[in-house]
């Protein structure tokens, strides 16, 4: 009789220790480097994490966890940040989960969680676009553009790296 039950991916204690070490390695990564995770123009190293959803679907609800207490701890907008940045994370992880079960070259799938990861920034802009209290549209636009390139740039690095670990790690267990 298999005693383990299975919550969000998440298999027993060394899931749960996973997760928990990818939910913290997201929340110090975006900490310690808050002046450049957060704001106008945000390269937030820590989006690199968005990658292990393709190898376990646990990774899901670790970098969303990470991505709401980095964003408690630090974010400049406050609650707006937290419930829009949580959601954006969310449900861009669940579509790189999704593509990544039709999807099995895993140099495709890294390509392919950069595209939505860009795309999801949408929500971002538009958060700043309404905080920011100026003309909606050139304020979303110009937010949207700077925000997906720093998205952009960590997601390439950050799938990099972590491609390279998972030759040495099997993050699929």
């Amino acid at each position: 009789m298999n005693s383990k039950k299975s919550f969000l991916g998440i298999d027993g204690t060394r899931g749960m220790v996973l997760a928990a070490l990818v939910a913290a390695l997201y929340v110090v990564v975006t900490t310690v480097l808050a002046a450049f995770s957060f704001g106008v123009v945000q390269v937030r190293l820590s989006e690199m994490f968005n990658h292990l959803a393709s190898f376990n679907k646990r990774y899901i609800a670790a970098v969303t966890l990470g991505v709401f207490i980095a964003n408690v701890i630090a974010s400049p907008l406050g609650i707006l940040d937290i419930a829009t940045g949580t959601l954006q994370t969310l449900l861009a992880l669940l579509v790189m989960y999704g593509l990544s079960r039709v999807v099995h070259n895993r140099v495709a799938q890294m390509a392919l969680n950069t595209v939505v990861a860009v795309f999801f920034m949408c929500m971002i802009a538009w958060e700043i676009a309404i905080v920011a209290k100026t003309a909606f549209w050139p304020t979303f636009w110009a937010n949207w553009l700077s925000i997906g390139i720093g998205e952009c740039v960590s997601m390439i690095v950050g799938g990099i790296l972590v491609f390279l670990l998972s030759l040495k790690i099997d993050f699929t267990k």
